[in-house]
């Protein structure tokens, strides 16, 4: 199935995409060995440019919170223990790719991450070896040449058979063509222009099947068409709160029924009020710690169906 790069080129309505389940798991990593070692986004150097220190005893106090808001909000959470020397790990939106069993056919499919920094290339067998040891079949792209970040790129449009795919520093092109055609899936392609917004997710939170946050800034004039195109509620982020505190890097976990919930960082106040006008339940946490690696709420979990 081919790319959608531009608007004009789309030739479906989302009402007659088939259905997808509920994504309403998520796999979390033990923050343990979490702390910031090196630079590879702009978010973890301060004014001076030097490397932004963590206190870890706060960084574990708010992912267990995070952890605990999702369980008590219903969430099946998994949590993989630490993994020694890698820093990033807890950032497990981004070394692999679930595939449902409705696009791929059963079983699930999981589809590891070429990650574009070397720091981060040894997360991927951790992950690849933890979903096929729960039944999932590991398919791992063919193309030489293409980089992959997993879920930090690819988002699945809740509840229908459609793939967002952010295209910049993080995942080629090639990723997305090889995925479209491997599982017959149409794969909307947006280009990302702005270094402070390096993976899809943060810049883009798709909520519900009309609904999302994002950053116009963060997308070309076509990314910015498509984005208004397919959303019919699409909830601009004022810049200081998608850049302070990541408000697009939301999670809005699909607990079944009708119930609408969005988690995200505490703070982003203009957010929060129009999420609350639109009847979503609003969970606020506080995740300062992990902003200073350039990462939030959707990038510390992997949500699967």
């Amino acid at each position: 199935m081919p790319l959608y790069r531009t608007a004009d080129e789309l030739d479906f309505r989302l009402v007659d995409l088939p259905a997808l389940p509920p994504f309403g798991k998520a796999a979390l990593a033990d923050p343990a060995e979490f702390d910031v070692a090196y630079a590879i986004n702009p978010h973890m150097v301060d004014a001076s440019g030097a490397l932004q220190r963590v206190d870890r005893v706060e960084a574990r106090r708010q992912w267990e919170r995070l952890r605990d808001t999702l369980t008590e909000l219903g969430v099946e959470v998994t949590v993989e223990p630490p993994l020694a020397g890698h820093v990033d790990f807890v950032f497990c939106a981004n070394p692999g790719f679930p595939v449902p069993a409705e696009v791929a056919g059963a079983p699930a499919r999981w589809v590891p991450s070429r990650m574009a920094s070397a720091e981060r290339a040894g997360e991927v067998d951790v992950w690849q070896r933890a979903f096929a040891a729960r039944g999932w079949r590991v398919e791992p792209l063919d193309g030489d040449a293409a980089r992959f970040e997993g879920t930090g790129d690819g988002l699945w449009h809740p509840r229908r058979r459609l793939l967002w795919g952010g295209v910049g520093q993080r995942t080629s092109r090639a990723a997305w063509e090889e995925l479209a055609e491997r599982y017959d899936l149409p794969v909307v392609t947006l280009e990302l222009v702005d270094p402070a917004f390096y993976h899809l997710d943060t810049c883009l939170a798709p909520l519900d099947e009309r609904t999302c946050l994002w950053t116009p800034g963060a997308f070309d004039e076509e990314g910015r068409t498509l984005i208004r195109r397919l959303f019919a509620d699409a909830i601009e982020v004022p810049t200081d709160e998608a850049r302070g505190a990541f408000a697009c890097n939301a999670w809005a976990p699909d607990l079944g029924g009708e119930r609408r919930v969005v988690v995200l960082q505490r703070g982003a106040q203009r957010v929060v009020g129009a999420l609350a006008e639109r009847g979503f339940e609003v969970h606020e946490v506080e995740t300062g710690e992990f902003l200073k690696s350039g990462g939030s709420v959707f990038c510390m979990k992997l949500a699967h169906p």
